[in-house]
């Protein structure tokens, strides 16, 4: 599958085709060649409101960056290819990263869960993190309900996503504070038609601003896409150069069978637990 892993390594942009496992591996040397693909981050889009979002969640592993979503006081749904692990760590409440912001809640993993995703095919991007502790309910951070509807989003409808990082295609500095976009769906069947036919599963959903200015990219990796104001895929991956006109960006569609996954490795926990 030719497609770039939305990936970011501290705040260096490598141009290097990748595979999502080495991706975290290699913090500080080049990129195997088997995905063509550029690390960067929301094209487009505009400061969002501090706070307006409080359910984002930043996960840095070492310098490796993704966004997530709260959406149980202790879990947080991401992207597999993230590579979540004992070292990450996970902040809530977080608009400004560098700001010292009393709002900000900070956890390490106690456990990751990821679905059965394949590295070549990029299905099943998806993941489960279960905090440290409980997070502090607040203004500043909330939790995102999961979709009670699973059809697909129709053609053309405007979607909204968030993340840290470039706001630029070519330039390498990072944004300190979050930022939003708005982009249309694109119907599977198009999108499948722009990459190739087996390239697309039921299981992705796409976007495409057909101006080419606006994307999703590197460090969203994991962050929500947010439909008529429901949760319904995660940031996933996209094209060698962001907001190409030509090809779609990929989230992993948030189908009735994930969120059954979801909801049974919660409770498996939960009830391991009591």
């Amino acid at each position: 599958m030719h497609s770039s892993i939305i990936c970011e390594i501290g705040t260096s942009s490598m141009n290097q085709p990748i595979t999502a496992h080495l991706c975290y591996l290699l913090t500080t040397a080049c990129f195997l060649l088997i995905y063509e693909g550029e690390c960067s981050d929301i094209i487009g889009g505009q400061e969002a409101a501090p706070h307006s979002r409080p359910y984002m969640a930043l996960l840095d592993t070492n310098g490796y960056r993704c966004a997530g979503t709260l959406i149980k006081d202790d879990w947080v749904l991401t992207a597999a290819h993230c590579e979540v692990n004992s070292s990450t760590t996970i902040k809530l409440g977080v608009h400004s990263i560098k700001a010292d912001d009393t709002y900000v809640q900070k956890f390490k993993v106690l456990r990751s869960i990821r679905h059965n995703y394949d590295e070549k095919t990029l299905d099943n991007d998806i993941e489960l993190v279960q905090l440290s502790y409980k997070a502090k309910l607040t203004k500043a951070v909330k939790i995102l309900p999961l979709p009670n509807e699973f059809n697909d989003v129709k053609d053309g409808t405007l979607c909204n996503t968030a993340g840290w990082g470039k706001t630029q295609k070519h330039n390498e500095q990072l944004s300190d504070k979050l930022m939003e976009v708005e982009l249309p769906a694109l119907s599977r069947e198009k999108c499948a038609a722009m990459w190739q036919p087996d390239q697309i599963t039921p299981n992705m959903m796409c976007t495409l601003d057909a101006s080419g200015k606006k994307d999703a990219c590197g460090g969203d990796s994991g962050g929500p896409l947010i439909c008529e104001k429901m949760f319904r895929g995660i940031v996933s991956s996209g094209p060698d150069t962001c907001a190409n006109p030509k090809i779609p960006g990929v989230y992993t569609f948030l189908t009735e069978d994930y969120i059954k996954w979801i909801e049974k490795e919660i409770n498996k926990k939960t009830n391991a637990i009591n």
